[in-house]
């Protein structure tokens, strides 16, 4: 029982915003709202709509971003594991098929990654909750946690593991 009280309290410690976490000015988005107004042409902009929609809880949007995403890589692979994540996410509507999916996407994104940093500061993120307490991980723009496993139900679980630094000579 002692053992079970201070796994609980773990968790919710790890879901709770940390204090050494910036805060941030900007106003919460309404329910379901999470999606930005426009995502530019490029493979990393197609991964954030995906996480986007994830987050909003909003299969078809992951739908149609997974397939945008494959369409910009078609002419050019990166990859066996990136190419089959984003594939099972545009061939389902089943929001928690997506969610297992992004993590593979994830996971395949960021072995891509070390060989090719982008040119912004990403963020690693990590809800340890995620498929039965198992713990998932993401690639974020923003410190605020917004954890496309839970979207709503539990939309700020999660902590910023690292930041991913942009290549040398890069904008932030």
């Amino acid at each position: 029982m002692k053992y079970a009280l201070i796994a609980a309290a773990a968790v919710l410690a790890a879901c709770s915003t940390p204090e050494d976490q910036e805060s941030t000015t900007r106003a919460e988005p309404a329910h379901g709202t999470y999606l930005k107004d426009s995502y530019a042409e490029v493979p990393m902009d197609q991964y954030m709509r995906i996480k986007d929609a994830l987050v909003s809880s909003n299969p078809t949007e992951a739908q149609n971003a997974a397939k945008h995403l494959d369409s910009l890589w078609t002419a050019n692979s990166p990859g066996e594991q990136l190419l089959s994540s984003v594939r099972q996410i545009a061939s389902t509507s089943d929001l928690s098929a997506q969610r297992e999916a992004f993590y593979s996407l994830t996971q395949a994104y960021l072995v891509s990654l070390e060989s090719k940093p982008g040119e912004d500061t990403l963020y690693l993120q990590f809800c340890p909750m995620a498929f039965d307490y198992e713990g998932a991980t993401w690639i974020s723009r923003e410190k605020v946690v917004m954890n496309p496993y839970f979207g709503d139900e539990m939309l700020h679980c999660g902590v910023v593991r690292t930041a991913i630094a942009p290549r040398t000579g890069a904008k932030d």
